[in-house]
């Protein structure tokens, strides 16, 4: 007696006939790992290039232009900073109150969420030592104007913000009324003027044009005072109309505005000390006026 003996072959997604079910229990191993093949594809060679180099689809050139103000703060002032502000014996000083509140403690607040941090917008920052990861250095420039008869030409903003246009090369921003004003007639809604924030070689240009042309030509001007450096590391800046008015842009066409607005300049720094606020914008060359010894108020 002649016996044939089958042989089953087993298979991805099914097993075989012969003394066995018509499924399989063995999970299939093939395409376990899914991917995108359209990165494969040959249209897909102008993603996987950069988009400063030319043959990028979307191509985004590279600036090209040199910015002194940054080149000087790398070169030089950042390491002299580091010289003259490290401090072996300097500790993490803290800024402000750090404190819960006991919802507890009152039957209103039983049910509302907990908040640990209280009082974070202090007057002091939470200030560390000085390292080299820990430089202080240039945030932004904030500039803003506003027209102070808007009350009796309602479009006298344009004016504030064509100039700060003008002057920064920065699409300003509006700056609205929040609050009903009754003594000035002004509803909430209000434009009042523009405000832009200056970054990269926009604020560089700026800050040297108003070191190296606005303040030489005023003849008034004596320096910066002292206290304008706030703990957290600002210093704001009014410039008057005439000294806007000695802006190389405005100056080449000085006739074609009916009226100049005086304008205000915030400095931003990640400087966690007036010391070094002024430490850092000394170094990049602008004069203080000296008003006697300079005392920091005691830290909470």
């Amino acid at each position: 007696m002649n016996f044939s003996v089958r042989i089953s072959k087993r298979q991805f997604s099914q097993a075989g006939k012969l003394c066995k079910g018509t499924y399989s229990i063995v999970n299939p191993t093939h395409h376990i790992e899914r991917y995108g093949k359209r990165v494969l594809m040959e249209s897909a060679d102008s993603s996987k290039t950069h988009s400063n180099d030319i043959k990028a689809k979307c191509y985004i050139p590279l600036d090209v232009r040199q910015d002194r103000l940054t080149e000087h703060y790398y070169n030089s002032v950042q390491s002299d900073m580091l010289l003259m502000a490290y401090d072996h014996s300097e500790t993490f000083t803290p800024g402000p109150i750090y404190r819960e509140i006991d919802n507890l403690s009152n039957p209103y607040l039983i049910n509302k969420t907990k908040s640990t941090i209280f009082g974070k917008t202090g007057l002091f920052l939470d200030r560390y030592p000085i390292t080299p990861k820990n430089i202080p250095e240039l945030l932004n420039v904030e500039v803003s104007c506003m027209a102070k008869d808007v009350n009796v030409n309602k479009y006298k903003y344009i004016t504030a913000k064509a100039l700060i246009q003008q002057i920064t090369n920065v699409k300003p921003n509006n700056i609205v009324v929040t609050e009903s004003d009754h003594n000035m007639f002004l509803r909430v809604g209000s434009i009042l003027g523009g405000k832009a924030d200056l970054f990269g070689y926009d604020k560089s240009q700026f800050l040297l044009t108003l070191n190296e042309l606005i303040f030489p030509k005023d003849e008034y001007f004596n320096g910066i005072p002292e206290h304008l450096a706030d703990p957290k590391g600002h210093i704001t800046l009014e410039l008057s109309a005439e000294q806007v008015s000695f802006f190389p842009e405005i100056m080449s066409d000085k006739d074609l505005w009916d009226s100049l607005l005086g304008m205000t300049v915030k400095i931003n720094t990640t400087a966690q000390d007036p010391a070094y606020t002024k430490m850092l914008l000394s170094g990049l060359g602008f004069p203080f006026r000296a008003e006697g010894p300079l005392e920091e108020p005691a830290r909470v």
